[in-house]
């Protein structure tokens, strides 16, 4: 398991629904929350990696286009769900989903991730 996902496993908030390592040619999934463990076929999580690492790719254009070549996380807001994208490497990345609301940590947690994996 990476560091970032260490990291994230190892928050004090709310429990993350998946955390995935993401390599540039494979994944593993480290963590799935047990409630939701059955919403997710091998197939999704696939097509989920594919696209996630294709945004990547296409991510790094962009970043030297706004003349940012680091960035600490990527965050999707859904109604009721918030993805990060943790670039690690590259084309590597730590990719973690949780449960949404105005309350969520989302600051804190950005923070957690970076502070442990500067150490």
């Amino acid at each position: 398991m990476s560091p970032i996902a260490d990291a994230i496993l190892a928050f004090d908030g709310p429990a993350p629904r998946v955390v995935a390592d993401l390599r540039s040619v494979s994944f593993e999934v480290e963590h799935v929350r047990e409630d939701v463990e059955d919403r997710y076929s091998d197939a999704d999580l696939d097509e989920a990696y594919q696209l996630v690492m294709s945004n990547q790719i296409t991510g790094d254009d962009f970043k030297r286009l706004v003349g940012k070549s680091r960035y600490a996380a990527q965050t999707l807001f859904f109604d009721d769900l918030v993805v990060f994208l943790f670039p690690s490497n590259r084309y590597d990345a730590v990719f973690a989903s949780f449960d949404y609301d105005e309350s969520f940590p989302v600051n804190e947690l950005v923070s957690a991730v970076s502070e442990a994996t500067t150490e």
